[in-house]
């Protein structure tokens, strides 16, 4: 299994790979993948493409399974009673009913993460390039943010300590 801690432990092109894999699982993504690389000395432009990349690359790959994935959600919700939804859940339609799909896609990194807001956007019957270029632009966004503000608060920090 891996995690954030084995990037700490890594070196060269198996660092980069891992900066992919981790922006790529869900719940972990850009917001902690991007500052852990470059904390740890990684190329920063490097580590923002691959975290990008790696993070929408599972989002596609979900926006394409979605239907069926739901039938096979479906399939094993048929026999079980209705659970109350989840904190995550309830903040996603919280966001939903206020903001619509662009303040869900944009807030997403921050709350809920891309993959569980894509899934919420599209089985609230959005449309999948709709929701694909919401999501893309939000990801795009923060992957710029987080990487700024990565790297210039690390190179303040090493001028304030050193």
């Amino acid at each position: 299994m891996f995690g954030i801690e084995s990037l700490y432990n890594a070196e060269g092109f198996f660092a980069y790979s891992l900066v992919f894999l981790l922006a790529a699982t869900p719940w972990i993504e850009i917001l902690v993948v991007i500052p852990a690389g470059i904390a740890l000395g990684l190329n920063p432009l490097a580590v923002s493409i691959l975290a990008f990349t790696g993070n929408l690359t599972t989002v596609y790959f979900l926006i394409s399974a979605y239907h069926y994935l739901t039938s096979i959600f479906d399939k094993r919700k048929s026999g079980e009673d209705k659970k109350p939804p989840s904190k995550r859940k309830k903040k996603a339609l919280h966001i939903w009913k206020r903001y619509g799909l662009p303040g869900l896609a944009l807030i997403s990194p921050l709350t809920v993460g891309t993959h569980f807001a894509t899934f919420v956007a599209l089985s609230f019957k959005s449309k999948k390039c709709m929701v694909t270029m919401w999501i893309t632009l939000s990801i795009l966004i923060w992957t710029v943010i987080v990487t700024i503000v990565s790297y210039y608060g690390i190179e303040s920090l090493k001028w304030l300590l050193g």
